[in-house]
């Protein structure tokens, strides 16, 4: 009797520790499933605005516009070491992308799409950082991120044009 007993016990604690091992395998697998690569970013559908001559000036001197855009131009390498860095770093571009503003942008319209930008530039770093966080959730928040960060670069875009243009205006008879 004895010796079925001893049997029994090493049979059911072998057969714990094959459990413990397929539960190891099975979560290494679901880390891979949220991998985000350059291919999958590249599959990201939104329109890009390119940078207008007569705001490139202006926004060369801009240095969070240009660290942003660094490290958007770097997401679309796979690469989200931006979003990984130590928080001061990240909050001071936060802080100066909205306070360093250069006069000749310095409007309400342009203001609200650099709020818009910070926000997703949160969201996006939340969504890296965290990791219950689903492959799609990450792509979700990239194409947002580049939707702002475009929209941001149009917006400027449209005050240089507007500026540009001379419109007469007929007084009224």
């Amino acid at each position: 009797m004895k010796n079925i007993l001893i049997i029994a016990l090493l049979v059911m604690l072998s057969s714990c520790k094959k459990e413990v091992t397929v539960i190891t395998e099975t979560t290494l697998v679901a880390k891979d499933l949220t991998k985000i690569t350059k291919e999958d970013i590249s599959k990201i559908n939104y329109i890009e605005y390119g940078i207008d001559s007569k705001a490139k000036i202006t926004l060369d001197s801009w240095q969070a516009y240009n660290t942003i855009s660094s490290a958007i131009d770097k997401i679309k390498q796979a690469d989200f070491t931006f979003f990984k860095t130590d928080d001061a770093i990240f909050n001071t571009t936060l802080t100066d992308i909205e306070t360093t503003t250069p006069e000749a942008i310095d409007s309400e319209p342009i203001k609200a799409r650099i709020l818009i930008l910070r926000t997703k530039l949160l969201k996006l770093r939340e969504s890296i950082n965290l990791n219950t966080a689903s492959k799609s959730e990450k792509l979700i928040a990239i194409r947002e991120l580049f939707q702002s960060f475009s929209y941001v670069t149009l917006q400027i875009n449209k005050k240089f044009e507007k500026e540009a243009q001379n419109i007469i205006k007929l007084d009224s008879l």
